[in-house]
């Protein structure tokens, strides 16, 4: 199978599949009378080039429906199709590691080569960012030479708990312990939790049923009063919401060691309903970038300027100063809601220093942190949380045409020249990154973008 490039009206139109360019050529005209029934595909639609062959078929298949995913899962009432599509990424992402396996998965395929396979490859995103340094690399290698042909049981249990302590130590982790995390850094650790859980070394315990505080109370007595710390956000009164819920699980290593601490997410009551959506947003804002602070940013320090991690301090104290005053407010029974004007400026600055700092990781040395924080952070404050206030309050919109890639000669009017920063290797009228983004109100530019422009 060969992967043909689409062009659509004169413009890149993606690709299809086919084994030759007749077939492509056929595909690609289907293609675009599913799309625009009333239009005459002849004469508009080009196929490119002579076609690439397709290393993996499921691997293929695997990018696609991740890129899909990815753009479904940040519309608003799509969440269900885009779990959906989710679950279909899990199922091509084991055919793709039983196609590179040779037809298998699981502990009988281990030790090939003198070595664990599958391990070597669940470690690959880690090996392969240029972020991570060299002592962790060196670590996980050396402790994948001991992995033998006869290396099993108690002794393998060993050398993956080492491996995860060393992911845990640099900030590889996902503190929420998704079992599928979507970030490729905390993939590797995330294979490690499930083969020492399974050999029960590790225990994740999310406190299933447990809806109130005094569920959890009850639940954390055995461990005692370290093992959890909490947070919280105000929930609608009377709405049936959750008075509890988790945002980090426990993690129990060894006999009863707390590894990580529960966090638990107190709800607080309130009439308002927009005083729930306002303090959703800085909530979710907060507790991501506490994640990635906490965790990958750890990678990120020894790269950035002190100017550059003062990005991260400041937008956390603007949101913390903002919930304590909303928290006093309702203690006291005072008007809990901020003015119109102060909520539209802080949430705009949180959405503004989200993309300062997905700039300043753009100089990192590969895009790996970068991506890692488009996936943990970005896409969800920009265009789910902060983001989707700003626009449903205030209708106030990210002018989404203004982006990396774009072409700014098309965006008269809509950006401008960030004036500090590294000089471009080239010069170019792509857009390298965006600094701050363009907001449009009733269809016109109420502030252009901030941009970057050359090769950098």
């Amino acid at each position: 199978m060969k992967r043909w490039e689409v062009v659509y009206d004169g413009a890149p139109g993606g690709h299809v599949y086919a084994e030759s360019v007749d077939e492509a050529r056929a595909a690609a005209q289907a293609a675009y009378g599913r799309v625009h029934p009333d239009r005459d595909p002849r004469g508009r639609v080009r196929v490119r080039g002579e076609g690439e062959a397709v290393r993996s078929e499921a691997g293929e298949a695997q990018r696609i429906v991740a890129e899909v995913y990815e753009g479904l899962r940040l519309l608003p009432g799509m969440e269900l199709p885009a779990e959906k599509l989710r679950s279909a990424l899990v199922l091509l992402e084991s055919a793709v590691a039983r196609e590179s396996l040779g037809g298998s998965v699981g502990p009988a395929t281990r030790r090939a080569g003198g070595s664990d396979s599958e391990l070597q490859r669940a470690l690959r995103p880690v090996f392969e960012s240029a972020c991570v340094p060299t002592p962790v690399k060196e670590r996980l290698r050396g402790l994948l030479d001991w992995v033998g042909l006869k290396t099993e049981g108690k002794e393998l249990r060993k050398i993956e708990l080492k491996a995860f302590e060393t992911l845990w130590n640099a900030g590889l982790v996902d503190y929420r312990f998704e079992e599928r995390p979507s970030c490729r850094l905390h993939q590797p650790a995330a294979f490690l939790v499930r083969r020492l859980t399974r050999a029960k070394v590790l225990r994740v315990e999310r406190f299933e049923g447990c809806r109130t505080v005094d569920d959890f109370r009850a639940a954390l007595a055995p461990h005692g009063a370290e093992a959890a710390a909490s947070a919280w956000s105000f929930v609608p009164e009377g709405g049936g919401a959750a008075e509890a819920s988790v945002l980090r699980p426990l993690v129990l290593w060894g006999p009863g060691k707390v590894l990580q601490r529960a966090r638990i997410l107190r709800g607080v009551p309130v009439a308002d309903d927009e005083v729930v959506a306002f303090d959703r947003a800085l909530c979710d804002a907060w507790e991501r970038l506490k994640d990635w602070t906490d965790g990958l940013g750890l990678l990120a320090e020894p790269h950035l300027k002190e100017k550059q991690l003062s990005l991260f301090e400041r937008a956390e104290k603007r949101i913390r100063t903002a919930r304590d005053a909303m928290a006093a407010a309702a203690r006291e029974g005072r008007e809990v809601l901020p003015p119109d004007t102060a909520r539209r400026d802080l949430v705009k600055f949180l959405i503004d220093q989200v993309h300062r700092i997905e700039d300043a990781l753009a100089f990192l040395p590969d895009r790996s942190l970068r991506d890692a924080f488009g996936e943990l952070v970005f896409k969800d404050v920009v265009f789910r949380g902060a983001g989707s206030y700003l626009s449903m309050r205030f209708g106030i919109h990210i002018d989404t045409a203004v982006v990396e890639g774009a072409d700014a000669q098309a965006l008269v009017g809509r950006y401008r020249k960030e004036p500090g920063g590294p000089r471009p290797k080239a010069k170019s009228s792509k857009i390298h990154t965006v600094v701050v983004p363009c907001y449009t109100q009733d269809g016109t530019t109420v502030r252009p973008a901030s941009v970057r422009l050359g090769v950098y």
